[in-house]
């Protein structure tokens, strides 16, 4: 996820510690959550969970670093990284997934990848 820093530099939507949204948020750009959504992110280019954040929702996003709490379901179509101190309850689906030591993840991970998705259907068409 390191060369992927850029997409990180400029945040567009900001939740701060204090505060609590009820609602979707739906950004093209990026989004940095630190206090505590009740609903769906939608359409991020790149989303990051604080250590103290806590989301009670779906996620989509093309990527996602998370350090706080998720307890929904997270879809990035590039890359997911639970940090030291995550806890997600909820299901994964990415191409590449990075789960560090001390994270808490309880669901089921999906990884695929355009590449892997159309060998597994050219094998399947050889049988």
């Amino acid at each position: 996820m390191k060369k992927n820093k850029k997409l990180f530099d400029t945040i567009q939507t900001w939740i701060g510690t204090e505060t609590v949204f009820t609602g979707d948020l739906s950004s093209l750009g990026s989004i940095r959550i630190d206090g505590k959504l009740i609903g769906n992110i939608k359409d991020a280019e790149s989303v990051i969970i604080g250590e103290n954040a806590e989301i009670k929702g779906n996620i989509n996003t093309k990527y996602i670093v998370v350090s706080g709490t998720v307890n929904g379901n997270i879809v990035a179509s590039e890359a997911i990284e639970l940090l030291n101190k995550s806890k997600v309850i909820g299901d994964l689906s990415t191409n590449i997934l990075s789960i560090n030591e001390g994270a808490l993840f309880k669901g089921k991970s999906i990884m695929s990848s355009d590449t892997a998705e159309q060998e597994n259907n050219e094998d399947n068409h050889n049988i």
